[in-house]
């Protein structure tokens, strides 16, 4: 099908170890073009716009996840990670399966694979919760002429998703976060999913930290600097490791979920020659594959205080809560 040999030939740039950021640029154009292409629908409209609230955070409008793609360092970093997860795992079972939390309208980071892989070797849940992206993946998946793979289609709340014990996932991935993991549903997709399947279960992130840390004095946050940031404490860590099996969190009687408060204390003396103090995003899709600090969009430093003037030292106290909007709570004194 000429559909599907014109997406494995627009992604491989995605599969190249030397980072061309033009041959980059136009292959993620092209993808998006192509996708927009198949589906035929204008999400440029109300109802596209919109973002589902959730009593977790929120699930993205469909306009808004299909653009997730322009994010060309998000996209190739998960597409890679994804597919080295995909080989280690694919030579211990077969057939693979893969669930697919917060698809979006396209299931950019999956189509590569689906793709590329023989139909027998990999079986795919893939879950969405927004009826709009949702009949629009169905339309997307039926175009493309995968009917007759194994993708099982679940239009359902990630996070109340409850796995087959039977058929249990050996990879998973969500990527349903901003940076600082503000606002949507990245962490209890995680936490709801992780406490149902095995522990040699692959999750895609592996890792997502977020870090207290301080840009240098004197340099625009859209210059290229090799080091305009500087890392003082990690004040949160989502990972298998950190939060297998839970017990760094609290749930409240109105259904927040409060994890352990750290305090960040930074003398004086530290502050010298740093113009900002900013709320740090690091996300280890899988092993090396990694999008570091100010990277993408997913990774912007946040800043909370500017500390030109400042000579005092500063006590950070942090905690992520899981609320109708999830955040990290910091209070500066």
């Amino acid at each position: 099908m000429e559909l599907q040999k014109e997406i494995i030939r627009i992604t491989s740039e995605y599969f190249n170890d030397h980072l061309d950021y033009q041959k980059l640029s136009i292959a993620s154009k092209e993808y998006k073009n192509l996708l927009n292409g198949v589906c035929g629908q204008n999400m440029d409209v109300e109802n596209g716009r919109n973002d589902i609230d959730l009593d977790n955070g929120k699930a993205l409008g469909t306009f808004w996840a299909a653009l997730c793609i322009d994010d060309m360092i998000r996209t190739r970093q998960f597409i890679r990670g994804i597919n080295k997860a995909i080989q280690e795992k694919i030579n211990q079972q077969k057939p693979l399966h893969v669930l697919y939390a917060g698809t979006g309208p396209f299931a950019t980071l999956i189509l590569p694979f689906i793709l590329r892989y023989p139909k027998e070797d990999i079986k795919y849940t893939l879950l969405e919760i927004n009826p709009l992206s949702f009949e629009i993946l169905q339309d997307v998946i039926l175009k493309l002429g995968l009917k007759d793979y194994n993708i099982k289609l679940v239009k359902e709340d990630a996070t109340k998703y409850n796995i087959d014990s039977e058929n249990k996932p050996d990879i998973l991935i969500s990527e349903t976060m901003q940076n600082a993991l503000a606002k949507e549903q990245q962490v209890p997709i995680f936490l709801n999913l992780m406490n149902q399947v095995n522990y040699d279960s692959v999750f895609i992130p592996q890792k997502i930290e977020l870090s207290i840390g301080l840009k240098k004095e004197g340099i625009p946050l859209e210059e290229n600097h090799p080091k305009p940031y500087e890392k003082v404490r990690k004040i949160f860590d989502v990972s298998k490791e950190e939060m297998f099996p839970l017990s760094t969190a609290e749930k409240k009687t109105n259904g927040e979920i409060l994890f352990d408060k750290k305090e960040t204390i930074i003398e004086g003396k530290k502050l010298k020659g740093f113009s900002q103090l900013v709320l740090m995003t690091e996300i280890q899709i899988y092993e090396d594959e990694k999008i570091g600090i100010d990277e993408s969009g997913l990774t912007t430093p946040i800043i909370i205080k500017d500390i030109s003037d400042l000579k005092d030292s500063l006590s950070i106290h942090t905690q992520y809560k899981i609320s109708s909007h999830p955040e990290l709570e910091y209070k500066i004194t």
